[in-house]
């Protein structure tokens, strides 16, 4: 089962969006921060990130320039990192390592279609 980390600051979109992962088969590790996500990173492998970009203290494009420093100085696979963003421009998260860019609020069909994507090119099992 894919395991995908949720990082959102937001209660009742973190509730939703980590419904929707589990809904569509795999394993939701739900983060509030972009902290904690780092933290979580450096010493669990998941095989896919959905990240919010205005999180408070780091927010997510600073938190994905640290994730992309672990993998690098740990020797470890490129984590695909999805952006779920409201307001923010889909350059700027490009440019700080993300792999893709949902719009929020995510329906479902969005969230299979980034699985399914991403998944795949990582050889995981697809959801």
């Amino acid at each position: 089962m894919p395991v995908i980390m949720l990082v959102e600051d937001d209660p009742v979109l973190r509730d939703l969006i980590s419904r929707q992962i589990k809904m569509l088969g795999c394993q939701s590790i739900v983060v509030s921060s972009g902290e904690e996500a780092v933290e979580r990173v450096s010493v669990a492998s998941m095989d896919m990130i959905f990240m919010d970009v205005g999180l408070p203290g780091i927010d997510g494009n600073h938190a994905t320039l640290l994730i992309r420093e672990i993998e690098l100085r740990s020797h470890r696979p490129r984590v695909p990192i999805v952006a779920l963003t409201a307001h923010s421009d889909k350059e700027g998260c490009m440019l700080a390592g993300m792999d893709d860019f949902l719009q929020k609020p995510a329906l479902i069909n969005d969230i299979k279609r980034m699985l399914d994507k991403w998944l795949q090119k990582n050889g995981s099992d697809q959801a």
